[in-house]
């Protein structure tokens, strides 16, 4: 066998830990789906997470920002990740503002003015990085771009753009099933089938 390139290595160690599995499953929004996506598993595999972190790192190296922004909660883990490995600084909003203490809605610290990455597992809808960027943009900051993993191709990236900010992913889904595909962890026809589960046959 060749030598895996680092993003080949990770697809097939995402698949690996269980963060990806081929099957039927139910999602949030109610549809059937022929895979599933589970990043927030990679806490548990820290060789996968260092990993995953590389990725990011590669997607991140081109962009001007002053700190990271993780969203709420699935980001937290590899924003937390991404702080230690690129020593940047690391804010995230609360789900719900605390009702005690400072009262504060985004913890950790920052100044006006800063510029800001959004940092999440994946994309679907794009809403929880959209909450994420309202939250840091009414304390203050300015936002422009967002990382994630994988983007799943179901119209997160395009609503995005479409109120001018940048999507920045380190794989497709389509780019995720050609290397499932590649070494022989999918056969064609199961592609097809998770395609046409997602409308993108």
């Amino acid at each position: 066998m060749t030598d895996l390139s680092p993003i080949e290595s990770l697809v097939l160690t995402l698949h690996d830990i269980g963060a990806v599995q081929f099957g039927r499953f139910r999602l949030h929004s109610g549809k059937e789906s022929r895979i599933y996506v589970d990043l927030r598993v990679l806490v548990s595999f820290p060789g996968a997470l260092r990993q995953a972190t590389a990725a990011y790192r590669g997607a991140l190296q081109p962009l001007d920002y002053d700190l990271l922004v993780a969203t709420p909660l699935a980001g937290l883990p590899i924003g937390t990740a991404l702080c230690l490995d690129l020593n940047k600084p690391l804010i995230y909003p609360r789900k719900t503002a605390k009702s005690y203490g400072t009262g504060k809605e985004i913890e950790g610290r920052w100044s006006i003015g800063d510029t800001a990455v959004v940092i999440d597992d994946l994309i679907t809808s794009g809403d929880s990085i959209l909450e994420t960027i309202a939250s840091v943009k009414a304390a203050g900051l300015k936002v422009q771009d967002a990382v994630v993993l994988i983007d799943r191709e179901q119209g997160g990236r395009e609503m995005l753009e479409a109120q001018g900010y940048r999507v920045h992913a380190v794989l497709t889904l389509r780019q995720l099933l050609e290397i499932f595909v590649a070494h022989d962890r999918l056969s064609h026809s199961q592609r097809r089938e998770v395609l046409s589960s997602l409308n993108l046959a």
